[in-house]
């Protein structure tokens, strides 16, 4: 029997030390030292030994003020490991080891493997070139850098041979339940039960758009069923009850049994933030109840689970994977028993409809600010997809373990049975993908304690510590409070990455201007999509004046979606071209017609204002002339006593008939290219900063040597996005910005930070 002492101690002591180490963490990535985590934990001892707190209390904040220099000294081992592979940038090197879809990993190393359908998983000798991983880097975007750096990963390998060895006993496992969990299925719903089974998610990549035009990984996110891609905890704790069940004649021996079961599981799909959480949890319910003690509440479990995690890869603390699926957990355990409570007496059936709907809205309560602010979308609608998806897991899940169990022979008939479920499960997120959606910015750090603080108000209601009128007043008061304090966003130019292609934002009182929208003609990859608008939506930007400099791809390609997404008041342009003459062109026309935005040409003398802002424009002139970029549209933008010049792609022999006075910023023509930025313009010009959009190892070789070198010669600070990411200037204090996630490449700062200079 457990005393009622020891049990508190059970139930605090977990809890109160994932605090410990998430704290020890934390000071450590902030550059503080050893000693300082060290003093914290020393006098907070002391303080809590003379204090008044309950034993139990007092033994668990003793054991997370011990554990805080702990967790410090495992974080400084693990991100300080030895670098191997530093001196092998560029250079071509052979490593050899397992390749499980995504990673090599190499006794010596874990690389990023590209092109990833270079391999198919297995192991393998490869020989490849050494590269900084490259990503496009804009406000908002996807941090790949620290995403990899999260996982030990500081290089991509370059595919350039690769020799297939004999697959070892866990590969063979690997193949023999991804051939089963296929068996039969037609690519759509193989591709959905590979994610709900073993976490692999790259064949949705491969299937085409949906009949609306959207991919399925926007279908996942715009119906808010992104967790159902890829194996998560829900999926681990369905399975865990399903095997609970039919091992039920074990009796207690099914506790051992189940143990091993998660362990090999895990071992067989991998190590990640949510599957990593939920096996710990399950194996520590497990163990509980096989030793006699009951079965351990959840909280308990997932504070001894993040214990756990944490000091195994303290990395995975700053892992949006790994926030996200701690908070759903909490989110579930915190709103479930409140909302039984609201009805004690209903029917099992009404119970269990309570406790999923609670679960689900309590899993987005506590996820809300971390998937609006890094998906830029809340799909309000996303409780009803959910719970209908849930009712289907329940049973796809452990289908899907016995078809990887039994293989393609066996898996064949299971998936007779699948086939439907899996059907009706992708055409409800499609459905609720068609269903309006609310595009969000990042949000403030105001912002998310405001937030966080109406959903405790709410949580206190729920348990009956807080009336409803004051707990309806934190929320009212969190949202006078933030709207007050909200800013209007600052007049900015923010030179986006497009990679080698072009693409610039201009904000000014009265008018948001685009400049361009990068493009990738020799691929598939919509970068206005995946790119563009994902930043005009990070940046708050809604209303557009688009300006479409001339007709080249990498310009314009990807302004097609961000004149479909609306909000565009016109598409401007230079000289028009001829129907049938250039296919993006034709493109970009039709998509204004479609989306009926007025189209208007400008020339050389033209003079636009928006308040304080001045556009003069500098080209095209009035004649046509053969080549494209002869006929870009040039401007300088004047404000507040600074010049700023935006060239497209226009030669050095037209650059040489424009004189728009002394430049604070000169945006280069054509990428660097040695053809334009004349040494005529930079003496007439005298930029103080030269900002050059290109793209990583691009191999056109921009930007060109004598460019560099030219500018440099006159003083001008260059900036280049293919090295910086997307650079901001506030046109009011003439601050710059640059998004620097990879100090490899001689820049100062970690992953996601940012570097300014006034």
């Amino acid at each position: 029997m457990v005393s009622t002492t020891n049990r508190s101690s059970l139930l605090t002591l977990p809890v109160v030390a994932a605090l410990g180490v998430i704290a020890g963490a934390m000071l450590q990535s902030a550059g503080l030292s050893f000693w300082v985590a060290f003093g914290i934990a020393a006098l907070g001892c002391i303080a809590v030994s003379l204090s008044s707190l309950t034993s139990s209390l007092r033994l668990a904040v003793i054991a997370a003020l011990l554990l805080c220099p702990l967790a410090w000294w495992r974080s400084s081992d693990v991100r300080n490991q030895p670098d191997s592979l530093a001196m092998s940038v560029d250079k071509t090197v052979t490593l050899e080891g397992d390749f499980d879809g995504q990673f090599l990993n190499a006794a010596s190393a874990r690389v990023l493997v590209q092109p990833r359908s270079a391999l198919k998983s297995g192991r393998y000798r490869v020989t490849g070139r050494v590269q900084l991983p490259s990503w496009y880097r804009n406000p908002g975007a996807f941090d790949l850098g620290a995403w990899l750096a999260g996982r030990g990963v500081h290089y991509a390998l370059r595919v350039q041979k690769a020799v297939r060895l004999p697959d070892d006993w866990l590969e063979v496992v690997r193949l023999h339940a991804r051939a089963g969990i296929q068996a039969g299925l037609p690519p759509r719903e193989a591709a959905l039960m590979l994610g709900i089974g073993l976490g692999d998610s790259y064949d949705f990549s491969r299937l085409p758009d949906t009949p609306e035009g959207l991919s399925w990984r926007e279908v996942f996110s715009k119906s808010g069923l992104t967790h159902v891609m890829a194996l998560s905890g829900q999926q681990i704790s369905i399975l865990v009850i399903a095997l609970s069940l039919a091992l039920s004649p074990l009796k207690i021996w099914r506790y051992p049994l189940l143990m091993l079961v998660l362990a090999g599981y895990i071992v067989v799909v991998g190590f990640s933030p949510s599957v990593t959480r939920a096996v710990i949890m399950g194996v520590v319910v497990l163990g509980s109840l096989w030793l006699g003690r009951g079965r351990l509440e959840a909280l308990p479990a997932l504070g001894f689970s993040a214990v756990v995690t944490l000091l195994l890869e303290p990395r995975w603390l700053s892992d949006l994977g790994f926030q996200l699926s701690y908070l759903a957990v909490l989110g579930m355990i915190l709103f479930i028993t409140p909302a039984l409570k609201l009805l004690p007496n209903s029917s099992k059936p009404m119970k269990y409809l309570i406790g999923g709907v609670a679960a689900t809205l309590g899993a987005s309560a506590l996820t809300l600010p971390l998937t609006a602010s890094s998906f830029g979308l809340v799909a309000p609608l996303s409780p009803f997809p959910n719970l209908i998806a849930e009712a289907l897991m329940q049973l796809l899940v452990p289908i899907g373990f016995l078809t990887a169990l039994f293989g393609p022979a066996l898996g064949g008939i299971v998936n007779f049975v699948t086939y439907p479920l899996a059907w009706l499960l992708l055409e409800t997120a499609r459905l609720f993908a068609l269903a309006p959606v609310l595009e969000w910015g990042q949000i403030s750090l105001l912002g998310v304690t405001a937030y966080y603080a109406g959903a405790l108000a709410l949580l206190l209601m729920l348990n009956g510590y807080l009336r409803p009128r004051f707990a309806l007043l934190v929320p009212l008061t969190g949202v006078i409070i933030t709207g007050a304090l909200a800013r209007v966003p600052r007049p900015q130019i923010v030179y986006l990455d497009v990679g080698q292609g072009d693409s610039s934002l201009i904000r000014v009182p009265g008018a948001d201007i685009l400049i361009d929208g990068g493009g990738t003609p020799q691929g598939d990859f919509d970068i206005g999509k995946r790119v563009v608008i994902p930043a005009l939506r990070s940046l708050g930007v809604k209303n557009l004046i688009v300006i479409a400099t001339h007709a080249d791809a990498d310009h314009i390609e990807g302004l097609e979606a961000v004149l479909d997404r609306g909000g565009v008041s016109a598409l401007v342009i230079g000289h028009d071209k001829p129907l049938g003459e250039d296919a993006f062109w034709d493109k970009l026309k039709a998509a204004a017609v479609r989306d009926r935005v007025p189209l208007r040409e400008v020339r050389r003398g033209e003079v636009w204002r928006f308040g304080a802002a001045t556009l003069r424009f500098t080209g095209p002139r009035a004649d046509t002339l053969p080549e494209d970029n002869s006929n870009s549209v040039a401007f300088a933008l004047e404000y507040v006593g600074k010049r700023y010049l935006f060239l497209g792609d226009t030669p050095g022999e037209l650059e040489a008939e424009m004189n728009p006075g002394q430049l604070t910023i000169l945006k280069t023509a054509h990428h660097g290219s040695r053809f334009s930025t004349s040494e005529t313009l930079i003496q007439r010009t005298r930029p103080k900063v030269a900002v050059i959009s290109s793209g990583t190892s691009n191999t056109y070789g921009h930007p060109s040597r004598a460019v560099l070198q030219r500018l440099e010669r006159f003083g001008a600070r260059i900036y280049r996005t293919d090295r910086e990411g997307a650079i901001t200037v506030d046109l009011s204090t003439g601050g710059l910005s640059v998004i620097n996630p990879n100090p490899a490449m001689g820049l100062p700062g970690p992953p996601g930070k940012t570097r300014s200079s006034q």
